[in-house]
């Protein structure tokens, strides 16, 4: 049990609503998949958070007047895939005990689900330390909800995380179909953080590109982002360990497509990448299966 250098708030003098994730007019709750959910989606969570004041005042000392003044309602959103947190704060206080708290995601932050709770902190400013242990710097957590509010965002199935953006030249080519952007300073990083697939929207082959289930279009992209993704962390690597990673990370994903497309292993992969590339890239070709629906 963490104990903390100032009093804290009863969880009996807070309740708090079960949130919702709102897209495109709907409302979902917790453990339902919002049916038309992209990782391009904007969306929103929501939730209100009520105190009662004189239980606040008893448990953390804070008077009416002052400290619960500075008190912020918190709707912390976390999404363990892409390593993001997005929170808002609403203010409570002994005259206005509710807020409603709403939570902006924007497109192409966030994949497979996210972890939601509710927080009492404090405002600042700090002002001098008061006696009996009651909190008073900017910043203070009050109150932690017991309860994790979970939503899934997609299913087993979904495709590789994908942005329809414009290419308007520079690192964006004009005539390019897509681009991907990829981090390999840190495999053990969340691997939906660490990549992501840019289609131009622009280009004539976009709708066709953004369809997660075209059979001519996927091998294609699955074999450039891989070969690239390979090629950085090639480049990158420095002789690093390639063997051992956090589930989830970007290393164990590069592990679990090496085996499905390579039959290898990522070492290997690296090692034919620096070696041997244009095997690899034949070896490629034929573990995604490349033009095989063209005829």
């Amino acid at each position: 049990m963490r104990v903390l250098p100032f009093r804290v708030v009863t969880p009996s003098a807070v309740s708090c609503s079960v949130p919702s994730l709102l897209l495109d007019g709907q409302a979902t709750g917790p453990d339902e998949r919002p049916a038309d959910w992209t990782y391009i989606s904007d969306f929103a969570v929501r939730g209100s958070l009520t105190i009662d004041p004189s239980e606040v005042a008893a448990s953390s000392g804070l008077a009416a007047d002052d400290g619960m003044a500075r008190l912020l309602a918190v709707l912390r959103v976390d999404c363990p895939a892409t390593g993001r947190r997005f929170l808002w704060a609403e203010p409570v206080s002994a005259d206005h005990p509710s807020a409603e708290i709403t939570v902006e995601v924007p497109g192409g932050s966030a994949a497979q689900d996210l972890e939601v709770r509710y927080e009492l902190v404090l405002d600042g400013p700090d002002g001098p330390a008061p006696q009996g242990r009651v909190a008073y710097l900017k910043g203070s957590r009050l109150y932690t909800g017991d309860q994790t509010y979970r939503f899934p965002l997609e299913g087993a199935d979904a495709a590789f995380p994908v942005e329809a953006v414009r290419f308007r030249g520079g690192e964006f080519p004009r005539d390019a179909a897509w681009l991907v952007k990829f981090s390999a300073e840190d495999l053990n990083s969340p691997f939906l953080g660490s990549v992501r697939l840019l289609i131009n929207q622009d280009h004539p082959a976009a709708e066709a590109l953004l369809e997660a289930e075209n059979t001519l279009a996927q091998p294609i992209i699955i074999r450039d982002i891989l070969a690239q993704m390979l090629v950085e962390v090639a480049l990158r690597s420095g002789g690093e360990a390639l063997d051992e990673f956090d589930e989830g990370s970007t290393g164990a994903a590069l592990q679990e497509l090496c085996a499905t497309y390579l039959d290898a292993t990522l070492r290997a992969a690296v090692d034919m990448m620096t070696t041997e590339p244009g095997r690899v890239m034949a070896m490629l070709q034929a573990g995604t299966g490349f033009l095989k629906e063209l005829k």
